[in-house]
Formats: C-alpha cells, sequence, structure tokens
C-alpha cells in the first residue's frame, strides 16, 4: 500500500511540472529522477529479502519462548471460616478463621511428550499461633525476616509426565509419571472445588503423597467410549533415619547422644515403609455418563498406641505400625442429563458413589478399636485384638447453574460413612475435619460465583457434620476405635458430636 502511494505521489508530481514553467519544471524533473533511484534501490533490496527464512526464524523464537521456560501460574484464596463443635456432653465450641492459601504451578515442556508439573504451596491463617512453636525468633510479624530453619512455602506437587502413542506397539496410548503426586481435589470433591479433578477419586482418596502412576488409553483398542486403566502407587512413610539421628536435643538446651557411630539414613528400629498400591478403572466414559472404579491395598499403617497415663491423667501413647488397609470405590457420574430435554439439565451435574474399606491388623494389634483397663476388667471399644473391620460410605450429590445469580453453580452433597468406614481423605481441605471421613451423616450446599470470569471467583459453603462415632478424622489405632457418640463415656471424653464450618472466599487465579 506505502509503495503504491509513492507512485501515486510522482505521477502527480510528473503531471504539476509539464504544466508548470521550465524553470520550476526541470527542478521538479531533477527531484522526481531521484526519487525513481531510490524506489529502484529499495525494490532491489527487498527482492534479496528471504521472507520464509524471516518467518521460520520467528517460529523458533516463539518455539523457544514457550517450550524452554517454566511457565507460572496463580491461584489465590482469601477465605473465612465460621467453624462449631457439639459436644456430647453438650458443650459447644465457636470460632472464626482468616486464611490465605496461595498456590504457584509450574508448567515445563521440552519437548512435545515429556511435561514438568509442579505446585508450590503457601497455607496459613491470619495472625501468629498463641504458643509459636520455634519460639519468638520466629514470631509471625518478622519471620520473613529472620533464617527460618523450616520455611513455609512448601511443595504440594511435583513429578514429569511421559506420553506415548503406542505401547510395545499395540494402539495404546500411554503415560508414565513419577514424583510427588496430585493426588487431593480428585474427582467428585472438585465441584464443589470449582477446578478441574486430580488423579484420586476424591470419595477415598484426598491425601498428598510420592510415587508414580501409568495408564494405559484402552479406547482405541476395544472401542468403548473413555475406556482407561491407570496403575498407581505411592510411599507414604519411610523407614530411614535422619540424618544426625543419634543426636536429641532436650527441653533445657542439652543434648543427648543415642549413637556415635556417625551412620545417617539407616533403617529405623522396628519400623518399615508404608506403601501403597492400586488402580483406577475407567469401563466406560462418553464425556456425558461414565463409570469410575479403584481398588487398592495400604501396608503397615501407623496409629497410636495408649501405653500409660500421667499423674495429670494424660494418656501416654507411642506410634506403631499396626497393619493393612484394603479400599475400593465405584462411581457413576452424568454430567448433563438427558439428550437435549431443555438447556438447565444439560448444564447439570449429578453423581453417586460407593466405597468399602478393611482393615487387617497384624498379630494382635487392635486397627480400629481399644481396650480399657476398667474395675472390672479389660474392657474393649471396638475392633478387639487382632479383629478385621469393614466400613462402607455412600457419597451422592448434584449441581446444576443458579437461576437468581448470573454466572453462579449451586450444590447439594450428602455422604453417609459407618461405624468402622475408614477412608484416605486426611487433606480434604474443610477446617472443621473431613467430612467424607464422617462416621455418621454429612450433608452440604455450595455456591460458587465467577465475579470476572474465573479470573476472580467466590464462594460460599456451609458443611454440617453429624457424628454417630468418634474416631472418623483420627488415624489408626486407638484413636480410631469407634465410640457410640450418644453413650456416657462419649460423653466423659467430651467426644464431638456434631461439627459445621461456613467458609466464604475469594478467588484469584490466572
Amino acid at each position: 500500500m506505502k509503495r503504491a502511494t509513492t507512485f501515486s505521489v510522482v505521477a502527480l508530481l510528473a503531471s504539476v511540472s509539464f504544466a508548470s514553467g521550465s524553470g520550476v519544471g526541470e527542478d521538479l524533473r531533477a527531484e522526481i529522477e531521484e526519487l525513481k533511484k531510490e524506489i529502484a534501490e529499495l525494490k532491489k533490496a527487498q527482492s534479496k529479502i528471504n521472507l520464509k527464512a524471516l518467518k521460520r526464524q520467528i517460529r523458533e523464537v516463539k518455539a523457544h519462548d514457550a517450550n524452554d521456560n517454566i511457565k507460572w501460574s496463580v491461584d489465590f484464596r482469601t477465605a473465612y471460616d465460621t467453624i462449631g463443635y457439639e459436644y456430647a456432653n453438650g458443650r459447644s465450641d465457636w470460632n472464626g478463621i482468616f486464611t490465605n492459601r496461595l498456590w504457584l504451578g509450574m508448567a515445563f515442556a521440552p519437548v512435545n511428550n515429556l511435561v514438568f508439573k509442579g505446585l508450590l504451596s503457601y497455607y496459613k491463617a491470619y495472625g501468629q499461633l498463641p504458643a509459636p512453636k520455634m519460639g519468638y525468633n520466629f514470631f509471625d510479624w518478622i519471620v520473613n525476616e529472620t533464617p527460618n530453619p523450616n520455611g513455609e512455602l512448601r511443595v504440594k506437587e511435583a513429578y514429569w509426565l511421559y506420553l506415548g502413542e503406542k505401547f510395545l506397539g499395540a494402539d495404546i496410548p500411554w503415560t508414565a509419571s513419577i514424583g510427588r503426586r496430585p493426588a487431593t481435589d480428585g474427582l467428585l470433591v472438585n465441584y464443589r472445588e470449582d477446578q478441574d479433578p486430580k488423579s484420586p477419586i476424591g470419595h477415598i482418596i484426598n491425601t498428598e503423597f510420592d510415587g508414580a502412576s501409568f495408564k494405559f488409553n484402552l479406547e482405541n483398542l476395544t472401542n468403548i467410549s473413555g475406556m482407561y486403566f491407570k496403575l498407581c502407587m505411592g510411599r507414604g512413610l519411610t523407614n530411614a533415619n535422619v540424618r544426625y539421628s543419634g543426636l536429641s536435643v532436650n527441653p533445657d538446651g542439652t543434648v543427648t547422644i543415642n549413637n556415635m557411630s556417625g551412620a545417617d539414613y539407616t533403617k529405623v528400629d522396628n519400623w518399615s515403609n508404608t506403601d501403597l498400591l492400586g488402580f483406577i478403572f475407567v469401563p466406560y466414559d462418553d464425556g456425558q455418563y461414565s463409570l469410575h472404579t479403584t481398588g487398592f491395598k495400604a501396608w503397615k499403617l501407623p496409629g497410636v498406641v495408649i501405653k500409660s497415663q500421667d499423674a495429670n491423667g494424660n494418656l501416654i501413647g507411642e506410634l506403631e505400625q499396626l497393619g493393612d488397609l484394603y479400599g475400593a470405590a465405584v462411581s457413576f457420574l452424568a454430567e448433563g442429563i438427558g439428550d437435549g430435554i431443555n438447556d438447565f439439565l444439560d448444564d447439570t451435574n449429578a453423581f453417586i458413589s460407593f466405597a468399602w474399606s478393611k482393615t487387617v491388623p497384624k498379630g494382635d494389634n487392635q486397627m480400629l478399636g481399644m481396650t480399657m483397663m476398667t474395675a472390672q476388667g479389660p474392657m474393649v471399644i471396638g475392633a478387639r485384638p487382632g479383629e478385621n473391620k469393614s466400613g462402607t460410605s455412600v457419597y451422592a450429590g448434584v449441581n446444576w447453574p443458579c437461576k437468581l445469580i448470573s454466572d453462579a453453580r449451586v450444590g447439594v452433597e450428602y455422604n453417609h460413612g459407618s461405624k468402622y468406614w475408614r477412608s484416605f481423605t486426611y487433606g480434604e481441605d474443610t477446617l472443621a475435619g473431613s467430612k467424607l471421613a464422617t462416621r455418621g451423616d454429612a450433608y452440604e450446599v455450595w455456591l460458587n460465583k465467577d465475579l470476572i470470569g474465573k479470573k476472580l471467583s467466590a464462594q460460599v459453603r456451609y458443611t454440617y457434620m453429624d457424628y454417630d462415632y468418634t474416631g472418623s478424622n483420627a488415624f489408626f489405632g486407638n484413636g480410631g476405635a469407634p465410640i457410640d457418640t450418644d453413650s456416657q463415656l462419649a460423653k466423659m471424653m467430651g467426644a464431638v458430636d456434631k461439627a459445621q464450618d461456613l467458609r466464604v472466599y475469594l478467588r484469584y487465579r490466572y
């Protein structure tokens, strides 16, 4: 366009020059000739430019920027939780807590079939806790200006993911991944968390761990929509000592020397690795209706065993490995109900899930029980020494687009757990306790609202847990013993009978 305009100007000047007198015309003709020479030189220079090569160089620069640099994402949430507990003895506690949670996401893909992903996490209540563990040198008001030996920014996820097109020559796309797993906020739980689901089925597993996974897409092989099989494995506890494990610091500042050998990372006496092996199998998923199954076994799980009582009546216990756990779940999911009945049903999600757990103690251990000494002799509560116990849980929910508020969704969820139900949902983000671990009934209603798309969103969520038995949020051992919350013993212990959590948050994501 610019070149055409230049030629038009030249033509106009030429016509003007011929219409003018000889003096001015000669000057104009000289200028026109000079312009012609410059235009010819520009055309000659332009012809030497290799546009294809230039475009290729630009593409390479863009590819370099895309592949050779870590891409960061931000997820920052400020929440206020009103938490209430009602105890079996009639007493109650209430508190309000402000929290900040920051997730810094990382992604890096040096080649098309190899990806690194990571997530750094910072999660903290507003203000300093009344009894800082590290002493006042690390008080919240100055903690970022003093050398802190522990730090507060933690690695939540860090793993690489390999994507293969064929497995052993068969038409089976597959993936392999090793690292700190994306094992919280999985399927079903992700709706209320307002995010894409991560690896596990959230009904039975919602906790961080280190391990590996291998996924095999069977859709091409079987011609069944969405079918895949995923093998998962992880390690929850290691059997290794820490460095300088032979030294321990006493409360008065003196040092006790237990071992002077100088050996590091040796095995802890009478301790083994705590490992988990499981699978996820999806027999069908057409994008609307899907069926998800999972099963696992965890070995050598820890729990607290009460050994004695001090002069003040406080119980003294030790952490021991007590036995194994089996778990399984099957979940049916509908993302859209019916086929074009109306827009509301097209955008409604519903699910129902059933889960099962079974404890298998080693020897005479009590994985979900305890033995108390009374005037009449030993009294067993819950599982007897060496006794296996099975538990079950049902989880259902539905969520839909809110008709009263634009760009918002409403969800209602319910779950019930039996007397000996035990889940791996210790990482569930509910400050009053994991609702999915409830031995009893849990009810939840939530509203998620987009304020500026997903960049800035809000949530109002209410969770109510009505416990039939104690031990819902415990690990294993004596703390996991199910005591009827209506019993006199539960009242004497001041056991929690009901818990609730009203949460309001603002969340920024980019």
